[in-house]
């Protein structure tokens, strides 16, 4: 028969007493029994995080996770019932934005470039002044096709009184802004003679001319009448001539070395210096003055603004501005 023997004892501040009553020959399980009700009494302590593998790094904020294991998704969205404010909006410009859009001939660019800033400043709307530019016949073609701009400037006088008789530009406050000079840009004659005129030398010395396409750019249109006058527009004269988009592209294709001579404009020529060229003048007979032509269109957004910007291009200050430039004024 067995003899039974009372053990008890009292583990930690919980003052928890475990009896057991075993056999002498059990004691390893008794003691089992005795470990586990010792650590169910301690006090639960929080999860520490994992320490990096490099001692220098910073302690991680969170606990390492181990691999395959992802953290639970929490649902950041706002409930039905709370209502969202739309986000502002980027890079858009106020609603209350003023704008003056203008379209001109593309001899223009750097002058009304100032002109627009120049005008801006003075105006407490701060209006925008987008610029379109583009050559004579480009021009004309989109605005009576209904392409909308503010203000209408072009070099070719005869469109504008074509688009004014149409209905399509106004024609009270339309004002004439500068003008321009064409001329001939060519290589200096290999005998020095001081009769020899620009004519002179097309088909002789000058084997390859550049021009603005008459059918697109206005002073392609005097050049071409000028060639015209002296007889220099026959079939077997017709392979002399280059004809480019715009009068800067005619330029390059002299600065290319594409082209002995280039009718341009007196203004083309204030950053361009070709060697062994020389400015060959034509007579106000063979190529009468361009003259820039503004106007409103009968569709401007804001025909005010847009007659104030013209009256500015005229006033003392605008034409200090286009006589910087080379223009000559009124």
């Amino acid at each position: 028969m067995l003899r039974l023997t009372k053990t008890s004892a009292r583990f930690g501040s919980q003052g928890v007493t475990a009896i057991c009553k075993l056999p002498r020959v059990k004691p390893l399980f008794c003691g089992v029994i005795f470990l586990v009700l010792g650590l169910a009494s301690l006090p639960a302590q929080n999860a520490t995080p994992a320490r990096p593998v490099d001692p220098s790094q910073p302690r991680p904020a969170q606990p390492v996770l181990p691999d395959g294991l992802t953290p639970p998704e929490v649902n950041l969205a706002p409930s039905s019932s709370t209502p969202v404010p739309a986000p502002p909006p980027t890079n858009a410009p106020p609603s209350s934005t003023v704008s003056v859009s203008i379209v001109a001939d593309s001899s223009l660019k750097q002058v009304l470039q100032e002109l627009a800033q120049s005008w801006a400043d003075t105006q407490d709307s701060g209006p925008q002044v987008p610029l379109t530019l583009t050559n004579a016949g480009t021009l004309r073609t989109k605005v009576e096709g209904g392409t909308v701009w503010d203000v209408v400037i072009s070099a070719d006088v005869e469109d504008m009184r074509d688009l004014t008789a149409k209905g399509v530009l106004v024609s009270d406050g339309q004002r004439s802004l500068a003008r321009n000079t064409l001329i001939v840009y060519g290589r200096k004659a290999l005998v020095k003679d001081d009769e020899l005129e620009w004519f002179d030398l097309i088909g002789t010395e000058w084997k390859k001319v550049a021009l603005g396409n008459p059918d697109l750019v206005a002073s392609g249109r005097v050049a071409t009448r000028a060639l015209q006058k002296h007889d220099l527009l026959g079939e077997d004269q017709k392979s002399i001539y280059v004809h480019a988009p715009t009068e800067i592209a005619a330029l390059a294709v002299a600065e290319r070395e594409q082209a002995d001579a280039v009718f341009c404009y007196k203004t083309d020529l204030a950053k361009v210096s070709l060697p062994g060229f020389d400015v060959f003048h034509l007579s106000t007979a063979d190529a009468p003055p361009i003259f820039y032509t503004a106007a409103v269109s009968k569709q401007a957004r804001n025909p005010e603004l847009a007659q104030a910007f013209i009256l500015y291009c005229s006033s003392e200050a605008g034409q200090a501005i286009w006589a910087k430039y080379g223009f000559e004024t009124n």
